[in-house]
């Protein structure tokens, strides 16, 4: 669509990054007015959950892209690390935030899955913002369509192949961004009061979310035009959201356990 969204001689402002930007500004402020129920102690506690997120996120997410997309060369590698135009895995952002809270819980002794439990309540609603990044740059761009919704990218500045601009494909971003905004209002508006009166366990929201977005996820692979096919002809990003779909899974009996009694 329109991957650089302003341009003043040799500086550019790109679509995607000034989209993750304002879904991450409006994502501080939700986590802002929960950070007491989330067992933040101070403001230094909220804004080191912040980086760590922000950290984390970038980090899994950067080095997932790179295994998945990337040549490894040189050439390739080092400015898709650093580049602000080009995107990066959702999933790997999930092991990279997941890895980065668990150590800030333990160093900062805040009970981890609550907190957990707050990260993934918002983690849709940001990446509903990023998903509109995709849409804007080109990248994740879906297979060819003959359904009155599908789009078509002009632009030779988007991630979109040559061979495909101007070519009406699926618009497997704005799916995955409708997707994701469903999870985000249905946690927010039909679970999370539940569980703040303490009629849900910790966990229920981080399993919910692992198992909701692994779901969108492995049908929304099916349209998608840059995935490659492997394993059991299953895209990479499908595998993955199984294993998603099973740590979900993994989270909701456990948070169900009935409490260990000594005798």
């Amino acid at each position: 669509m329109h991957p650089v969204l302003l341009a003043l001689g040799n500086w550019h402002l790109f679509s995607y990054g000034t989209l993750i930007a304002l879904g991450g500004a409006l994502s501080c402020g939700i986590w802002h007015s929960k950070r007491v129920q989330m067992g933040l102690k101070t403001e230094d506690d909220f804004w080191l959950l912040i980086n760590v997120i922000l950290f984390g996120g970038f980090l899994g997410g950067r080095i997932l892209f790179i295994i998945e997309y990337v040549p490894f060369t040189a050439a390739d590698v080092i400015p898709a690390v650093f580049s602000f135009s080009k995107g990066f895995s959702v999933l790997g952002a999930f092991v990279g935030v997941v890895s980065g809270v668990g150590i800030m819980a333990r160093r900062r002794r805040i009970a981890f899955l609550r907190l957990l439990d707050y990260v993934s309540l918002v983690a849709p609603f940001w990446h509903v913002f990023g998903r509109l990044g995709c849409f804007a740059a080109g990248c994740c761009y879906g297979r060819p369509s003959g359904l009155p919704w599908a789009v078509r990218f002009r632009d030779p500045a988007s991630l979109v192949p040559e061979n495909l601009l101007g070519i009406p494909l699926h618009p497997t971003q704005l799916y995955e961004a409708s997707g994701d905004l469903g999870i985000f209002v249905a946690m927010y508006f039909l679970i999370l009061p539940r569980f703040e009166r303490g009629r849900l366990q910790p966990g229920t929201l981080t399993g919910l979310y692992f198992a909701s977005y692994g779901v969108l996820r492995f049908f929304t692979e099916f349209y998608r035009g840059d995935a490659v096919r492997g394993f059991l002809g299953m895209t990479a990003g499908q595998l993955l959201s199984v294993a998603l779909i099973a740590a979900g899974a993994v989270v909701a009996v456990w948070v169900r356990r009935p409490p260990c009694i000594p005798t």
